[in-house]
């Protein structure tokens, strides 16, 4: 009976895991998909009329997020801007096929699917003012998409351009600083994804839904592991062993058996190809979980220990 608990255990583990991180990749895809839609703007973006040193070493310096475009002139239907970061590493642009820019100034391109290119060297480039700049990247996850005729290129001397305002975006951009730019003339309301197919009607219920979900199985799985162990702890205290001695002996036993599913998970998830695996964000869930599961055993734990004053049934 034990071991059957233990192997349940474990499979409600690694369920639990699993659906957090495919959930966690959907919410990624949705982040792509509003971002393809919405021109790669978040919601938070703004368009201000300052130069580009301005925005980045004055105005906007505490931003450490903080993304700048500016719209340049095309001689035929590419839509291309210039593009500067602070923060290379928290992006969520919709990439079919290659990466993102690692570093700023790169003098690198991302690119629609119809955008015309030329190859030299077994590598693609994209010209732009007698200037090539190597493709790593093609935008665009839909098909057609919405930036089938976009070009984005990291290069920080394009903003030293003629142009009538610059795009700024990063978390609560516009919350802190919209009052201090206008609404009326730098806000462009959000025409996301998310407005023309009502996706954020399903979203919240689904993340809802899951975390109920995730909450529940780790309160059954730290009550099917106490009662795995309640009656070698009812033989432990008839013989006198201390409370702290089998609670710490307990909580050994929960650990070993929350990490095996760890193992499982990370093996399991290579076969699935489409799903980026996080690391980082498994090994926060995985505390977070674990804390979790150690304070509903430990309310089960100690609500055993005070029946036990009362006598103890094998």
């Amino acid at each position: 009976m034990k071991k059957q608990r233990f192997l349940i255990s474990n499979l409600l583990i690694l369920c639990t895991y699993l659906l957090l991180i495919f959930v966690n990749e959907y919410q990624r895809q949705q982040d792509k998909l509003f971002f393809e839609s919405n021109d790669l703007y978040s919601k938070d973006h703004l368009f201000v009329k300052e130069t580009f040193q301005t925005i980045v070493e004055d105005k906007f310096k505490a931003s450490a997020d903080l993304s700048v475009f500016i719209p340049l002139e095309s001689k035929n239907n590419d839509e291309v801007r210039g593009y500067f970061s602070k923060n290379y590493s928290e992006q969520y642009f919709p990439i079919k096929n290659g990466s993102f820019f690692s570093t700023s100034n790169s003098k690198e391109a991302l690119i629609g699917k119809d955008v015309a290119t030329i190859s030299e060297n077994n590598c693609t480039y994209y010209q732009y003012n007698n200037e090539k700049y190597k493709v790593i990247g093609y935008l665009g996850l839909t098909n057609p998409s919405f930036l089938d005729n976009s070009v984005l290129i990291n290069d920080s001397s394009l903003f030293s351009m003629p142009t009538t305002y610059l795009a700024i975006d990063g978390r609560k951009i516009n919350t802190i600083y919209q009052d201090t730019f206008g609404k009326n003339d730098s806000y462009q309301k959000n025409m996301g994804l998310d407005r023309k197919v009502n996706s954020d009607y399903f979203s919240p219920l689904i993340y809802s839904l899951t975390l109920f979900i995730i909450i529940m199985s780790t309160v059954l799985i730290a009550y099917l592991i106490f009662t795995d162990l309640k009656k070698e702890n009812c033989i432990k205290y008839i013989l006198g062993t201390s409370t702290f001695t089998k609670y710490k002996s307990n909580l050994f036993y929960l650990l070993s058996t929350c990490i095996i599913p760890v193992f499982f998970c990370l093996l399991i998830l290579p076969l699935f190809k489409i799903i980026s695996i996080q690391y980082f964000f498994i090994f926060k869930f995985l505390f977070i979980h674990l804390l979790l599961m150690c304070f509903s055993f430990t309310c089960f734990f100690i609500k055993d220990e005070r029946s036990n004053l009362n006598g103890v049934i094998l």
